[in-house]
């Protein structure tokens, strides 16, 4: 949960919104394999592997190893773990999977609006059920833009509150995934156990990340790109930041080596991560991400919503 309001504006909005059962999120997981539909057969290949993200509108590559790939697929697992709250027992994290087009997504609803008497939570569900909605609009014009997937879903998103997110898609025909990510949810790519790319956190001070809303000035234009060739076998792992704030990526590096080592399915090996995010967000005294970035503020783990979507490059 991510814990200030944007300060640059606060415009009046409301509206009544109905949400479809599927994305009233209760403590889960789920599974998906892509492998039963169609991929291109005729691939390009690519023998120059790059790292290609934004910095300030610009892009700068970073040369990786050449390896002819495959035609590639994910297989995705999920973890969801709200926050123990009877009053908000959704929790204000969301997230959605789009089985045939390859897309994930998440959202973190801004809990500092609980003192304006709005559930940002709501805001997220939405965000993210326009997203999935988004994706199959996008898919029309022959591959998924997740950019143009947040700022459809952005659009058409009209509660209180506001949301991080991170929408993430494998373009199967270039073996790379691509990503728009705005505040501090994100990912990690793992490659042999090791991660090789973090995604970079956007947030205006500690605790007040950049978010999409209605009733402040972020939108999708503040997102930042990124785009990685990935090889088979590589680990797409996405959380928000009750993930990303409790758990290190030493931590998760040797979490990942034990999964390979016992073959773990993908919800298995969210579920393992999950639940050691949870049991380090209930330790007052452990050193973690969310204390080191407090810069001694704050002691021990954060207790939050956690969310976890591990994809599988196969």
């Amino acid at each position: 949960m991510a814990a200030c309001i944007s300060s640059l504006g606060h415009d009046q909005c409301s509206s009544k919104i109905k949400f479809d059962k599927l994305f009233n999120l209760p403590r889960y997981k789920r599974y998906f394999d892509f492998s039963s539909h169609e991929i291109n057969n005729n691939p390009e290949n690519h023998s120059n592997k790059k790292l290609k993200f934004s910095h300030d509108d610009e892009f700068i590559n970073v040369e990786f190893s050449s390896n002819k790939l495959p035609c590639l697929k994910m297989v995705v697992g999920s973890l969801y773990l709200p926050k123990d709250n009877p009053n908000k027992p959704l929790g204000e994290d969301a997230h959605f999977i789009h089985e045939l087009y390859q897309t994930i997504g998440v959202a973190d609803g801004v809990g500092g609006w609980v003192k304006q008497g709005i559930y940002a939570g709501i805001y997220a569900r939405e965000l993210m059920k326009n997203s999935f909605v988004a994706t199959y609009d996008e898919s029309m014009k022959g591959h998924v833009n997740p950019k143009r997937v947040l700022e459809e879903a952005y659009k058409n998103t009209n509660s209180k509150g506001s949301s991080t997110a991170c929408i993430i898609t494998l373009n199967s025909v270039k073996n790379t995934i691509v990503a728009a990510n705005v505040g501090d949810s994100g990912f990690f790519l793992i490659r042999k156990g090791k991660i090789i790319y973090k995604s970079p956190i956007q947030q205006r001070v500690f605790g007040c990340p950049y978010q999409l809303g209605n009733c402040n000035s972020d939108n999708p234009s503040v997102a930042q790109e990124m785009e990685l060739n990935i090889e088979k076998d590589d680990i797409l792992m996405v959380g928000t930041d009750g993930m990303l704030d409790n758990i290190f990526e030493s931590e998760i590096e040797e979490i990942v080596r034990r999964a390979i080592d016992q073959n773990l399915k993908a919800e298995e090996l969210a579920s393992q991560i999950g639940n050691i995010a949870l049991y380090n967000s209930f330790d007052r005294f452990a050193y973690t991400p969310f204390s080191r970035a407090s810069e001694g503020r704050y002691k021990g783990g954060k207790i939050d919503d956690i969310t976890v979507i591990v994809a599988y490059i196969q």
